[in-house]
Parts: structure tokens; C-alpha cells; sequence
């Protein structure tokens, strides 16, 4: 006795089969053509492309840089209307300064991308009768330097100064000291040796002596504040770390300049802010 088998391949022939034997009917063989978008590694779309971002995605870091799904990184605008002289072209940015929290208040954020490498060039998309895209060598953020001090940068320096140090400054230097790859860097402390983020002992000691070495002005605005009005004088960590009592990490603010740094927006709402802009800023 023989028996034929079904042709496997002919859908027909195996459901007469499949019909035969009360088993459920199988679907049509029909091959997805369908291309799927592949998704390249997210550190290579940084050192390449650059990735379009939303506020929330990117991180501020404890020192004041930021980071994108485990990597440091930089922010430029990709898409201009044109390239004219260096001077007109959009600066990046390697930490969240007082230009990016004006464009995040302005709800201007989303026109940013991130990206991390250190060539110093960016893809930009040139939008003029279509779309040109170039790779150009872009200016970092002077506002981005004094956040985080950079060489001793200051924004109170003289233009002479702060021009020739922006045209020294190097990416491969800056990722030298800041990592590029964050999960790859060990803390330097565990949850029990991290010391406490919490103002010292002396801090008032610390506070009032910094304030008189710096002439009781103000670091951004140059406003002076002594005697009766010096409580409107404050001392800022500029890392966020309330310990690090270092002379280089420490700016003498007025209530008005401490309230703009990234993430003390809530001063707004003390008396003594009220107070100082009626009374110095009208």
C-alpha cells in the first residue's frame, strides 16, 4: 500500500490535508517584503549623525554636563537657513547653561540634537532651495565654559581673552576630563563612603570669607552688595556638590544671577528675590 504525501509547499494541498484530519486550517504563505528600519548602535548615531532629542531625554549631570542614554554629549541646532561667517553659526553646547534654559523656558528645546564626537565638526542640514548637507567645524558655547569653568574661563573676562580661549579649546580635551562613555566609568565612591551632598561645618565661615575675597560683587552681573543688603549676596557650588568647598568651584551671586542657574528656578519665589529685583532691577 502507498501513500502520496502532500505537497508542504502548495498552502491547497495541505489544508486538504490538514482538513481531512480535523485539524485547524492553516493561514496563506505569504513572504514579508516589508523592510524594517534598522536601528544603528546610539553611540554611533552620536559620533555620525547626531540624534534628535526632547528635553526630557537628556540628562544634567552632577557637574553641570549633560547625557544621553548613557553617554556624554553635546547639543547643537542641526537645521539653519544658511551658513554665512563663523561669528553667525550656531554654537554647541556641552553643558546646561543659561542659553539652553532660556531655549528650554522659550519652548525652543526640540530644535536641538546630540551628538559626541570630538572632531569638532557637525553635521548641519542647510535649508536653501532644499536641503544641503555639510559637515562644519562650529564654536563652543562661551555661556557652556563659564558653567563649568573651563580653564579658569570666565564670562567677566575680557572678549580678547575669552575669544582666545574658545579658539584653544579642544573636544578631545574636554572628553579626556569629562568621559564620553558614562557606564564604563566607576564611581568614585560607594553608597557608603559618598560623602554626605550637604553644606560643611564652616560653611558660613566659608561663605562670608568668599564673599569678602570677591569684593562682595556679584560674578555675572558685577552688582556690589555689602553691609545691610548682603543677604541678597549668595555663595554657589557650581558642580552641585554642597561639599566641595574648592575656591574654583565656588561663584559669589546675587539672589537675582543664583535664581537663572539650571535648577534654581525655585528661588523665584522667596521674599528675598522679590525683594532684590524691586529694589535693584527695576
Amino acid at each position: 500500500m502507498s501513500f502520496e504525501l502532500p505537497n508542504f509547499l502548495d498552502w491547497s494541498s495541505l489544508n486538504a490535508l490538514r482538513q481531512k484530519m480535523g485539524a485547524p486550517l492553516s493561514v496563506s504563505f505569504v513572504p514579508d517584503l516589508r523592510f524594517k528600519e534598522i536601528d544603528l548602535p546610539v553611540l554611533e548615531r552620536l559620533q555620525k549623525t547626531g540624534v534628535d532629542v526632547k528635553f526630557d531625554e537628556v540628562e544634567v549631570l552632577s557637574d553641570g554636563t549633560l547625557a544621553y542614554k548613557g553617554y556624554r554629549v553635546l547639543l547643537y541646532i542641526r537645521d539653519i537657513s544658511s551658513i554665512g561667517h563663523q561669528e553667525d553659526m550656531p554654537r554647541y553646547h556641552l553643558a546646561y547653561c543659561r542659553t539652553l534654559d532660556k531655549m528650554r523656558r522659550n519652548s525652543r528645546f526640540d530644535r536641538y540634537v546630540v551628538a559626541n564626537g570630538e572632531s569638532g565638526k557637525f553635521q548641519v542640514n542647510v535649508i536653501e532651495n532644499g536641503i544641503r548637507t555639510q559637515h562644519v567645524r562650529l564654536n563652543v558655547c562661551q555661556n557652556c565654559l563659564d558653567q563649568i569653568h573651563w580653564d579658569g574661563f570666565a564670562m567677566k573676562m575680557p572678549r580678547e581673552g575669552r575669544l582666545a580661549l574658545v579658539s584653544r579649546f579642544a573636544l578631545p580635551d574636554f572628553f579626556k576630563k569629562y568621559s564620553r562613555d558614562l557606564m564604563a566609568v566607576r564611581p568614585k565612591h560607594t553608597s557608603d563612603t559618598a560623602p554626605l551632598n550637604d553644606y560643611s561645618q564652616d560653611w558660613s565661615e566659608v561663605s562670608e570669607r568668599t564673599k569678602r575675597q570677591r569684593g562682595y560683587r556679584c560674578g555675572k552681573c558685577s552688582t556690589m552688595l555689602r553691609q545691610t543688603d548682603s543677604k541678597f549676596l549668595h555663595v554657589h557650588h557650581r558642580n552641585g556638590q554642597k561639599h566641595d568647598n574648592r575656591d574654583s568651584n565656588l561663584d559669589v551671586l546675587c539672589i537675582g544671577c543664583h535664581a537663572e542657574e539650571p535648577m534654581h528656578g525655585h528661588m523665584k519665589n522667596l521674599p528675598d528675590y522679590r525683594t532684590y529685583m524691586d529694589r535693584y532691577r527695576r
